[in-house]
């Protein structure tokens, strides 16, 4: 019997960039420059007081969690979450706000970083070119995320405060069941994670 060694991820899907060529009889041009912002996607706090952090988010705004991550040596203690707007039957980005817990080493509650939404993953690499020739250090990417998807890059501000460029995230609505699971990697595929960005503020 023969088997059928096609993978899943192989196949068409409605998203597939086979069905999705939008440039017929028009030619893709692009120019050199900053990666031009659609808007603010996500920002997240890394929290001393993550319990008491994620009670008052959830009982005085409509933020539902997306994703919940616990530690795998201590199920029942959650770490982190993801967080989106409960818009009802609109779909809504899968995070607008996280909250990570902070190691007890921390100094004090902080974000962690905010996030850029760009159109593309043109405007992606050409963005992470352009604020590489201008000499800005790169923090981590580019590479694309599990949770929300979002290929990603981060970069350090003239404070050394993170901010992230990204593109093609998941969304989500009220018929998205919230996921609970063990903390693993961040990432797909891309560079290896720096020691410091969960909790770069920590003595």
């Amino acid at each position: 019997m023969r088997k059928n060694y096609r993978q899943k991820h192989t196949s068409l899907t409605d998203r597939s960039i086979f069905r999705l060529k939008k440039s017929e009889g028009q030619f893709q041009r692009y120019h050199d420059g900053p990666a031009l912002i659609h808007k603010l996607g996500h920002y997240g706090y890394v929290c001393k007081e993550f319990q008491t952090q994620l009670e008052f988010y959830t009982g005085n705004f409509n933020f539902v969690h997306s994703d919940i991550l616990y530690l795998p040596q201590f199920p029942d203690r959650d770490v982190m979450t993801f967080m989106h707007l409960d818009l009802g039957e609109e779909y809504t980005d899968h995070h607008t706000l996280f909250l990570q817990c902070a190691l007890p080493t921390a100094r004090e509650t902080y974000v962690h970083h905010t996030s850029f939404e760009v159109e593309d993953f043109d405007t992606q690499l050409m963005g992470h070119r352009y604020l590489a020739q201008k000499g800005w250090t790169s923090v981590w990417g580019v590479g694309r995320h599990i949770l929300g998807s979002q290929i990603f890059d981060y970069w350090y501000d003239s404070s050394r405060f993170k901010i992230e460029h990204y593109a093609d995230g998941d969304v989500v609505n009220q018929d998205n069941p919230t996921r609970r699971k063990a903390v693993g990697p961040l990432s797909v595929w891309g560079p290896e994670l720096p020691k410091d960005f969960g909790d770069n503020k920590a003595t």
